[in-house]
């Protein structure tokens, strides 16, 4: 089978799992609630609050990936950045299968300044993790406060709250050799990114008209349903963050059609702030960079 076969074959792979997904929850949870729910036009505003989180955190999330390129070298200015940024997360929602957001970028820096793939590769990789790390700390800064059937719930979440902030630390050290105010820089960013994540989910579900009191609880399901997208199994992540929801409202005795409406709202989100991404891909060569003849 040649490559390009098996790069088809995962996306219909993974569009059959997101369909299978979707119309198990759809076959689980209440429509007329959901069209009741979806039907609220006074809302709208903080619906549109929602959609400038986001964007807010993928500009945060711009601006933690360039301070990893410029410790490695590689010099660009905040707003060819952000158009770069953006470029890839239009490739990584739509051609899943074909070269991807972060093999753009990485291609795209290899051949602007001749940058190793092997460094790029790095960066790439360190900025997927720290966030990753990021999500799971706030995740247990939020597990105490929700109404757990389990002992020491408090205990655990500050063990390993301190273990993942070892692991931060190792991981910078280990395989960018970053230390100190830098390696603050990128987790103040990365913070940053996960916290307005969180607030664009507390606005949907403000539009949504949750309790309050409620509000730890989406939240803490969010990021664990943000894990769930990020596994390759799926679509953009459709249908995984809604069945994490479904099951994770259940446990915790919650509405899940209120949810599973979030959790499809946040994708929505994030595809239409995706497509900003393709205005901006002519922008970028992929032609190797010619040397410079030697002065005469």
């Amino acid at each position: 089978m040649s490559e390009h076969a098996k790069k088809s074959l995962k996306v219909a792979v993974q569009l059959l799992v997101s369909a299978a997904l979707i119309a198990f929850v759809i076959h689980k949870i209440d429509l007329t609630q959901v069209k009741q729910l979806l039907m609220r036009p006074a809302g709208l505003p903080w619906v549109v609050v929602a959609l400038l989180l986001f964007n807010a955190s993928k500009i945060a999330g711009a601006l933690r990936l360039n301070v990893y390129q410029r410790h490695i070298g590689v010099h660009l200015s905040e707003q060819q950045n952000l158009k770069l940024y953006y470029a890839g997360m239009f490739l990584n929602m739509f051609l899943p299968g074909g070269i991807g957001g972060d093999g753009y970028k990485i291609l795209v820096l290899h051949r602007r300044d001749g940058t190793p793939v092997r460094k790029l590769l790095g960066i790439t990789l360190a900025d997927r993790v720290s966030g990753l790390l990021i999500l799971l700390l706030l995740l247990c800064l939020l597990v105490p406060s929700l109404q757990l059937p389990f002992d020491s719930v408090a205990p655990i979440a500050a063990a390993c709250s301190v273990a993942i902030c070892a692991a931060y630390v190792l991981l910078h050290r280990w395989l960018l050799n970053m230390v100190g105010a830098r390696m603050l820089v990128v987790f103040g960013y990365g913070f940053a990114v996960q916290t307005l994540q969180l607030a664009c989910t507390a606005f949907l579900l403000l539009y949504l008209q949750v309790p309050a009191a409620d509000y730890p609880a989406y939240l803490a399901v969010f990021l664990v349903s943000s894990v769930a997208a990020v596994l390759p199994l799926s679509f953009g992540g459709l249908g995984a963050r809604e069945v994490t929801f479904f099951y994770c409202m259940r446990f915790l005795h919650l509405d899940t059609a209120h949810g599973v409406v979030a959790s499809s709202g946040f994708f929505l989100i994030t595809l239409l702030s995706s497509l900003v991404g393709a205005l901006f891909l002519g922008g970028f060569s992929l032609k190797r960079k010619q040397a410079e003849p030697p002065a005469a």
